[in-house]
């Protein structure tokens, strides 16, 4: 399981942001990753799953290069739970390979739909951000069609582990409290504080039910899952990973990770600090 909140504004007060992300990644304790860092080669900055056969991919990341379309590009992967579709590849390599190309946003959607894998079900969201601010979500969930979103105008959006037709109730819970954050707290002077309270979002136990969709996704787990942090020791699962990132109305780049220090104690996690400036 994992949340994205994003908030988005192409024409930003001076002192505001034209991006901002809130995102939880859970995932099990045992599986490897790398913490966050910036490839000087493609000028990606993102954390790297290091599960053997799936070294390289990720589930969230910004492309600082930038191109006569874009100054920087963001996406995204969730899983779909409760989803039927069986496949051996990795979908971390859908963000790292739409952060490290330049295929047109649309394109990129259209070419996941044409790819021949059949990968594990999914909602990717990705943000091209220039003058005009692209946003698109793409799926393969049964049931479920791609979605774009008007980047004319300030945007306040929500994604978790279901369809975006079918949003848990923490997602529309979180959007809210996201929205009420970004809304008393977007100014670069209050950054400090907005970073903060937007971590301090991403650690909320507090559960969301009854909630009949995520119930039906996830029968046995539904309850542990109902929060927007996740915590389940005994099966070594929960959430490991909070990023925020911020691009404030000169362009500049704030990403923060905070993420379990390897090998994970699932009872007394040790946590790290990762700050990477563009």
């Amino acid at each position: 399981m994992c949340i994205l909140f994003v908030y988005t504004d192409p024409d930003p007060a001076q002192d505001g942001y034209r991006l901002i992300v809130a995102s939880n990644r859970d995932e099990y304790y045992v599986r490897p990753a790398k913490k966050a860092f910036k490839c000087e080669t493609t000028g990606v900055i993102a954390g790297r799953d290091m599960e053997v056969g799936r070294e390289g991919g990720s589930w969230l990341g910004m492309s600082t290069y930038p191109t006569d379309a874009y100054k920087y590009r963001f996406g995204a992967l969730l899983n779909v739970t409760g989803e039927s579709k069986e496949s051996h590849k990795g979908r971390g390599f859908i963000v790292i390979d739409y952060l490290e190309g330049t295929m047109p946003i649309e394109d990129y959607q259209q070419y996941l739909h044409k790819d021949d894998v059949d990968y594990h079900s999914y909602n990717f969201v990705s943000i091209d951000l220039g003058k005009e601010i692209t946003i698109r979500h793409t799926t393969n969930a049964e049931n479920e069609i791609d979605s774009s979103f008007d980047g004319t105008g300030k945007q306040v959006l929500a994604f978790g582990n279901s369809t975006v037709t079918t949003p848990l109730q923490k997602v529309l819970a979180g959007r809210t409290q996201f929205e009420s954050i970004v809304n008393k707290l977007n100014s670069k002077k209050l950054s400090g504080q907005l970073t903060y309270q937007l971590i301090e979002l991403l650690k909320l136990t507090e559960r969301h039910l009854p909630d009949p969709e995520l119930q039906r996704r996830a029968p046995k787990s539904y309850k542990e899952l109902s929060s927007i942090y996740v915590e389940m020791v005994q099966p070594g699962y929960g959430t490991r990973t909070h990023t925020v990132i911020l691009v404030d109305h000169d362009w500049n780049l704030q990403f923060k990770e905070v993420t379990m220090k390897e090998p994970i104690n699932a009872e007394q996690p040790e946590w790290e600090d990762t700050n990477i400036t563009d």
